[in-house]
């Protein structure tokens, strides 16, 4: 059901309350683990009353999604159960936990994602034997722009859909000194990457570590996008090492996308 016209809610009418707790634990996820007061809570919401802000957290604390500090709110271990419920009811994580079991590269870490507005969500995260200090873990949220995942899904669409997507969130958010800061450089690295088949973070998301990724293609929701990537120190991102790696995706994501019998 992607429209209310066509769903069993069609003449449903959102309840506010029910609103108000999305904006909250909305804030608190953005807020990466910072406690907010409820008169930020507030001011972030829209600016509705903070005693509605406390009777929010008061209900959503009873399921364990949010959790009172010293300093406020932040988010609970419920949302865990949920994300996990999430992560576990979609195609995509479940087979890319099965694809990763059969690797014949166990140094590898890899990392499935997906996109959400203009953000990158990291979805599943399978450790290699290499140990490398990244900062991505199932929900992480990162912006698309600095990421190769991001820019692996964002090459699938046209210039001007990601004009439209991005227009207003220039100059871009830059994680390291490296990380691209505008659209013209980042259409530019679009186009490489469709040229190429897969797209580079060259420590954009973390110093010292270069990336790669490639979009799965064939899904049946064209709507969903979903990218696999694999990060390697930078100074042993060897043009073997990278093109072995870029190998290695390819293959989990066209059986992830359906082009290989499983």
């Amino acid at each position: 059901m992607t429209t209310r016209d066509r769903s069993v809610w069609a003449s449903a009418s959102p309840a506010p309350a029910v609103l108000r707790a999305g904006a909250i634990l909305d804030l608190l996820a953005r807020a990466r683990g910072r406690a907010l007061s409820p008169a930020q809570l507030a001011a972030g919401a829209g600016g509705i009353p903070r005693a509605s802000v406390v009777n929010v957290c008061a209900a959503l604390s009873e399921s364990e999604l949010v959790r009172a500090t010293d300093g406020g709110f932040v988010l609970g271990p419920g949302v865990l159960r949920l994300s996990q419920a999430y992560l576990d009811s979609m195609d995509p994580v479940r087979e890319f936990r099965e694809q990763v079991t059969r690797l014949p590269d166990r140094a590898a870490t890899l990392q499935l994602a997906t996109l959400d507005g203009s953000d990158v969500v990291y979805l599943a995260v399978h450790e290699g034997t290499t140990v490398l200090r990244l900062t991505s873990k199932a929900g992480t949220r990162l912006p698309s722009t600095s990421t190769a995942l991001g820019k692996a899904m964002l090459a699938g669409m046209s210039d001007a859909e990601v004009r439209e997507l991005l227009a207003d969130r220039e100059p871009f958010e830059a994680l390291t000194p490296w990380s691209v800061r505008t659209l013209d450089v980042l259409l530019e690295e679009l186009r490489t990457a469709r040229e190429r088949g897969y797209a580079v973070d060259d420590q954009e998301t973390s110093e010292g570590v270069l990336c790669v990724a490639v979009a799965v293609p064939g899904l049946p929701d064209p709507g969903q996008r979903f990218a696999v990537s694999s990060s390697v120190l930078k100074s042993q991102a060897t043009p073997e090492r990278v093109a072995a790696l870029t190998e290695l995706i390819s293959g989990v994501v066209r059986r992830l996308g359906g082009a290989e019998a499983r």
